[in-house]
């Protein structure tokens, strides 16, 4: 009988101590993450990129980690998807550095007018600018999962310049405090307007054109209001998919090994280059079109353009503090990107 209780006895124990020991696997749940895609559902960040990008990860951390777009500007938009990730409202943002005010100055190097004109080359110098450290300063509070170089903006206007070695005053709507002050420097006349305001005010003459990638031009039916183009890389913007650095760094390890893998430069560079082929196909839709007129400044007048806009660079370095030195490694590593380095 008690070898019977003790058999007994040593039978339970096993049982519980196998459930203790599978407790924590029985209570691991999937972890859930919203991701702000603020643009439509179908565009080509959200069809190419961010769309393609969520499956590739959810079906590698099944399981583990499960994440949920969500299109377009309701949950989140370019003006508050940053804050949105830091306060944990979204977990996983698609954002624009320059709508953030004040806090990526030293992406901006990817604005700089004449410094590059591709955004595949341009997008692995940047990730590999971010992993120097030269940039920690702003990217302090949150984990970057790629980073992109937009498509650099070219000129449109609604009639013919009479020389392409001034802008001859000619008001150009901006998309930012550099360009503009490019723009001033080349002889044109900057204004700031919203997006939404383009269409109009080129139509009723208030400005003669503006200053946009291709990328974009196509979407806000510019085609309809200019007809001169100058095809010239007057500097990207910087882009991101990121997740802030408290919410990743409280990810289960096998979580966070699944974004880290899903991470990084030839992620980077891929989302250069959907941008670039989308740019260059909105591009080459507009060239078909009838009474549209392309034009390229000669090398001598792109030197030109360049001694006019050094004061502007210059300037970019001086007033912020480690310009220099980002500058110079996005430089260096352009120059190792399009050797193929």
């Amino acid at each position: 009988m008690k070898t019977l209780k003790k058999t007994a006895c040593c039978l339970v124990f096993l049982a519980v101590a196998t459930l203790l020991a599978r407790a924590p696997e029985a209570r691991a749940e999937e972890i859930k993450l919203l991701l702000a895609d603020v643009v439509p559902a179908g565009s080509i960040i959200d069809a190419q990129v961010v769309g393609p990008w969520a499956k590739r990860v959810n079906e590698e951390g099944k399981g583990v980690i499960s994440i949920d777009v969500r299109q377009g500007p309701m949950i989140a938009d370019f003006s508050n998807v940053y804050d949105r990730v830091l306060t944990d409202v979204v977990q996983i943002g698609w954002g624009i550095q320059a709508a953030v005010g004040g806090k990526f100055p030293l992406s901006n190097v990817v604005a700089l007018p004449l410094v590059s004109d591709n955004p595949i080359d341009a997008s692995t110098a940047f990730w590999r600018v971010y992993k120097s450290g030269a940039m920690d300063s702003e990217y302090d509070q949150i984990v970057p999962i790629m980073l992109v170089c937009l498509p650099p903006a070219a000129l449109h206007f609604a009639k013919p310049l009479k020389s392409l070695d001034t802008l001859g005053g000619a008001k150009l709507i901006v998309p930012g405090k550099v360009q503009g002050e490019a723009i001033a420097a080349l002889g044109g006349a900057p204004i700031s307007l919203p997006l939404t305001d383009m269409y109009p005010a080129i139509q009723r003459g208030t400005v003669d054109g503006t200053m946009i990638a291709w990328v974009a031009f196509n979407p806000w039916k510019l085609a309809d209001v200019t007809s001169y183009h100058v095809d010239v890389a007057l500097g990207g913007a910087a882009g991101m998919i990121f997740m802030s650095k408290t919410r990743y760094n409280a990810l289960p390890e096998a979580a966070r090994k699944i974004i880290a893998e899903n991470s990084g430069e030839a992620l980077s560079r891929a989302f250069g280059k959907t941008m670039a082929d989308e740019d260059n196909v909105q591009r080459a839709n507009v060239e078909k079109l009838p009474k549209h007129v392309f034009v390229k400044p000669t090398a001598a007048q792109i030197a030109g353009w360049e001694q006019k806009i050094r004061p502007t660079i210059d300037n970019w370095v001086k007033t912020n503090k480690g310009a220099d030195v980002v500058l110079a490694r996005f430089r260096a590593e352009l120059a190792n990107a399009k050797a193929g380095h």
